[in-house]
């Protein structure tokens, strides 16, 4: 990977931890609820706007702007486990599996959003041409 490229990693990584940590962090442990809180579509529409800037930043390829939000959106939830069994160890017994539906929730959305991003990507190449 070039030096030119790790800045741009970073930035569509950190655009993930933001689509994921911003609407998770606020909640309290007890309030976090599977499809209820936060809200799935806020999560897609956040985790599929960080895989559009990742994929607009990564180019070419596909699988590198989408594992770059999916390891945001994990990154986040395992800050947020560390935080919260820091302050009380017998929470979060759970966490891998709360790390495995986060990155599945990112990795679906980032797909989503990195493919509109290589459509707007080829349509604007075809106009140019």
């Amino acid at each position: 990977m070039t030096t030119q490229r790790l800045p741009r990693l970073l930035l569509a990584t950190a655009a993930g931890v933001l689509a994921c940590g911003l609407p998770l962090w606020p909640l309290s442990y007890r309030e976090v609820s599977i499809g209820a809180n936060p809200p799935p579509s806020l999560w897609l529409l956040l985790s599929g706007a960080a895989g559009l800037l990742a994929g607009i930043l990564l180019r070419p390829g596909l699988l590198r702007p989408i594992l770059a939000v999916t390891l945001g959106f994990m990154i986040a939830v395992m800050g947020r486990v560390e935080v919260e069994t820091s302050r009380d160890s017998t929470s979060h017994n759970l966490w891998p599996i709360e790390v495995v539906m986060a990155g599945a929730i990112g990795l679906a959305a980032a797909a989503i959003g990195v493919g509109a991003a290589r459509l707007g990507q080829r349509a604007a190449d075809r106009r140019a041409a």
